[in-house]
């Protein structure tokens, strides 16, 4: 292990360490997805997760020795591992730190480098180059998520990646997740497959659930007070562009 491990034990500096020490044991093929993607673009939301998506592996077997094995060097903590058809699942308990890294694998994924030098100077660590999924890919999968739960989180990570950064979605992805909807919302179990279109329809009628007590209420836990004011109107602001963009491409598939 060439990566020390931090001295003093905080969420973030176990995060950065974990992100540096997988990227070290496999290289490319750890790409980094989700909400620590978005805090290695200064993202203010909070997460206690780390996701990756790992490539070009066919099992996730293949890859639960490895990953076990840098949990294991954490100094004290409790490892919980599952996995199902779903995702690898492994919890790290340490000191007063419970975090989750959620794993799956894929023939192939667009990624692109990262620097992680803002978060880890934040914690007296080195930064490092790692890779991170492509930020249209990203956007996609997050309006998928966004399709299938309707949560005010995925939302905001949607402005964030769209508005915040400038990243547009990636169309195939976003079609090919349209084309396999897997929801556990009641009115969406028997929808298996939907248009853009549709799916356009959809995020367009969302700006009127968007409010100042939604948006305190869901995301409070995961941003501080100064990020929630006029939160909803940003949001909804996206949305309006976002429609807007989706609208385009629904003409161009027309045609």
């Amino acid at each position: 292990m060439s990566i020390p491990f931090p001295d003093t034990i905080t969420a973030d500096a176990l995060f950065v360490w974990l992100i540096h020490r997988i990227s070290e044991v496999f290289e490319d093929h750890a790409i980094l997805k989700g909400g620590m993607e978005l805090r290695l673009l200064d993202c203010p939301r909070s997460t206690n997760d780390l996701d990756y998506v790992f490539v070009p592996y066919n099992s996730k077997n293949e890859i639960v020795e490895g990953l076990v094995k840098i949990m294991n060097e954490i100094p004290g903590a409790k490892i919980n591992k599952t996995m199902n058809s779903k995702a690898l699942k492994i919890v790290i308990n340490v000191a007063h730190i419970s975090l989750q890294v959620e794993a799956n694998v894929l023939k192939e994924c667009k990624a692109v480098a990262m620097s992680t030098n803002s978060l880890a100077n934040k914690v007296n660590q080195l930064g490092k180059i790692i890779r991170i999924m492509s930020l249209d890919v990203a956007l996609s999968h997050k309006l998928s998520a966004w399709n299938e739960r309707r949560l005010m989180r995925d939302l905001y990570d949607i402005y964030y990646i769209f508005q915040i950064v400038g990243a547009k979605p990636d169309l195939d992805t976003l079609l090919a997740r349209l084309n396999k909807i897997e929801s556990r919302i009641p009115r969406f179990k028997k929808v298996k497959k939907m248009s853009l279109n549709d799916f356009v329809n959809e995020l367009s009628k969302e700006q009127g659930n968007i409010s100042a007590q939604s948006v305190k209420k869901e995301l409070s836990p995961l941003l501080d007070e100064v990020e929630l004011a006029g939160l909803e109107s940003k949001l909804k602001a996206t949305i309006n562009k976002l429609v807007e963009f989706l609208e385009g491409l629904c003409v161009g598939l027309k045609e």
